[in-house]
């Protein structure tokens, strides 16, 4: 998970922008996760993941990280039901 020291995940605008992200951080989160079988969202993160991750893998474009995070994506996420829709105001 990425989180900033005062416990939050984005800015005040949704924006997360400040996080590093390069083939370091995508290593060491892949090998991270590997070994779990679980993922944990909130709605919000889990509608955002799962616009993306689903697919990311088959894309031409796709790298090595997306292919590997997409098919853990998919192993973990089988079967999941996905929450209530929530009328956002």
């Amino acid at each position: 998970m990425h989180i900033s020291l005062d416990g939050f995940v984005a800015g005040p605008k949704g924006e997360m922008d400040w996080i590093k992200v390069d083939q370091e951080i995508f290593d060491y989160v892949g090998k991270r996760i590997s070994e779990g079988d679980t993922a944990l969202y909130g709605r919000v993160t889990y509608q955002m993941m799962e616009s993306y991750w689903p697919t990311a893998g088959d894309k031409p474009t796709a790298t090595r990280h997306d292919i590997e995070h997409s098919k853990w994506y998919s192993k973990v996420m089988c079967g999941i039901v996905p929450p209530p829709t929530v009328n956002e105001k």
